[in-house]
C-alpha cells in the first residue's frame, strides 16, 4: 500500500511540471573582430565577436581549424 501511495505522490507531483518553451528571435549579426585565447597551452580557440544591426554584440568561440571573414554575416537565435 506505501508503494502504491508513493508512485501515486511522485506521478502528481510530476504531472504538475508542463513543458517548457525557449521563445528566441533569429537576427542577422556581422562579424567584427576575430581574437585567439590561449586558455589551456595545447587547445588556443577563436574568440568571434558579432554585432547585430541594434549594436547588441555576441560572443561565440571557435577552434582554430576553421576560417571565418571579417564582415561575414551569419544568422543568431536570440533569447528574448
Amino acid at each position: 500500500m506505501k508503494t502504491i501511495l508513493v508512485i501515486a505522490t511522485a506521478v502528481a507531483f510530476c504531472s504538475c511540471a508542463g513543458p517548457r518553451e525557449l521563445e528566441a528571435e533569429m537576427v542577422n549579426a556581422q562579424l567584427i573582430r576575430i581574437d585567439t585565447a590561449f586558455r589551456y597551452a595545447n587547445d588556443p580557440r577563436q574568440i568571434l565577436l558579432w554585432r547585430d544591426d541594434n549594436n547588441v554584440d555576441y560572443i561565440t568561440y571557435a577552434s582554430m581549424n576553421n576560417s571565418f571573414l571579417l564582415g561575414s554575416r551569419m544568422v543568431v537565435l536570440v533569447k528574448r
